[in-house]
């Protein structure tokens, strides 16, 4: 009962649009941990005097993506990058906004301790809890902190997106995945990130990026208030809460096509559902969020 309700309101435009924007930020976060709060008695009673299983973090601590459904959302990532042909049991992956493992997690299940892992976030104690939890276990995942200022996520961050480099040499990873990190960033900081990805990609390599994109029938459907967010256009993004415009961030289509061919990516895109786009049931790439696939050339 309470996954359905969350998700149900997860759906809705005037909850995740108009409510949850009104909120000061502190609440919206403290309103979060306060929900999940019973599920992590429960868990930790179950768990107690058992194998502790796969390292799963406290619902009330996770600050992104699906919560209800942690490990099996990370493992559908997997499958789809696998199926994609974006990753192998070999790869080095490079995972920017990593949160609290949800892919370290999930590619330990895919290929044990091959490969390497470096994960890459701006929220302090998602690189605590994983370098505590998971890299003890996991040394080849690795946690970084980037202490990069996002008004929604990192409001304390010293450091500017727009100017960071990525603590990474040139040519290094076979594949970069941003889950709904592109979703909270602005432009000029979205360059650099782009920038940042193509350097640190060795050719051929490839990244996974999910975004909520804007093309004629998305907008269409958004107008026609069939989308799970409303959005209002501020210049090639729209924002849904201009006060907060990391709070949730959509990009034109051809603004992104644009930029990652202005540093030698050739793309594809695949549309998730957020828009109110219908999809078939036998749909392998049910997303929620419209992705991106981008080929280093």
């Amino acid at each position: 009962m309470q996954y359905s309700v969350r998700k149900w309101l997860l759906g809705q435009a005037w909850f995740t649009s108009k409510l949850l924007p009104a909120l000061p930020r502190w609440v919206r976060w403290e309103l979060r941990r306060l929900y999940f709060l019973p599920s992590d008695l429960v868990e930790r009673v179950r768990r107690r005097g058992g194998d502790r299983g796969e390292p799963l973090p406290p619902m009330s601590m996770i600050f992104t993506g699906s919560v209800d459904d942690f490990a099996e959302s990370g493992r559908f990532l997997v499958k789809h990058l696998v199926d994609l042909e974006c990753l192998g049991p070999d790869s080095k992956v490079l995972d920017v906004g990593s949160g609290m493992g949800r892919l370290a997690v999930a590619l330990l299940a895919y290929r044990g301790r091959q490969g390497s892992y470096e994960g890459l976030e701006i929220v302090s104690s998602g690189v605590k809890w994983c370098t505590e939890n998971i890299t003890p276990r996991y040394p080849g995942c690795r946690f970084t902190l980037a202490d990069v200022y996002n008004k929604e996520y990192n409001p304390t961050g010293k450091l500017a997106a727009s100017q960071y480099r990525f603590p990474y040499e040139d040519d290094r990873f076979d594949l970069v995945v941003l889950a709904s990190v592109f979703t909270h960033m602005l432009p000029e900081d979205m360059r650099n990130y782009v920038a940042e990805i193509t350097r640190v990609l060795k050719k051929g390599g490839r990244c996974l990026a999910t975004y909520d994109m804007l093309d004629p029938e998305s907008v269409r459907r958004m107008q026609a208030g069939e989308s799970e967010r409303r959005y209002t256009r501020i210049g090639p993004h729209w924002v849904v809460d201009t006060k907060v415009p990391e709070l949730a961030v959509a990009y034109e289509e051809a603004f992104i096509r644009d930029l990652f061919a202005q540093h030698g990516h050739s793309c594809r895109i695949h549309h998730g559902k957020w828009s109110g786009r219908k999809q078939s049931p036998d749909d392998p790439l049910r997303f929620k969020q419209d992705f991106l696939i981008a080929t280093k050339e």
